[in-house]
């Protein structure tokens, strides 16, 4: 039986522009970055290599960097999960969507310089 896999995607404007923001994109995604790890006991993070490769592949998602209102960047995620999956593990339509707007909002004060 095929996953049939569903689409949601948020976006943000930074105050940077698209090239400092991409930079910044790498810095924060990297392995062992701040926007790649779990909070494991809320101490310190978990890298992406050790989880199981069943929660590495859950999901898939994909980041756009295009110009923004003066000079600054829009920073548009897309997120391809499976919503079966979702229901399974009781999680509401909207789960995705709040996941994706959340890890945004951290990005953005990482890329301008706050606390994440």
């Amino acid at each position: 039986m095929a996953t049939t896999m569903s689409m949601a995607q948020s976006s943000v404007e930074i105050g940077n522009p698209p090239e400092k923001v991409r930079q910044k994109w790498t810095e924060w995604t990297k392995e062992g970055g701040p926007g790649m790890g779990i909070q494991s006991g809320g101490q310190s993070d978990v890298s992406a290599k050790q989880l199981p490769e069943e929660l590495r592949s859950a999901e898939a998602g994909t980041a756009h960097f295009e110009k923004g209102k003066d000079g600054g960047t829009s920073v548009r995620m897309e997120l391809r999960y499976n919503p079966q999956a979702l229901e399974q593990a009781g999680k509401g339509p909207d789960w995705v969507e709040q996941r994706i707007n959340l890890y945004l909002t951290r990005f953005k004060n990482f890329a301008e310089g706050r606390p994440a």
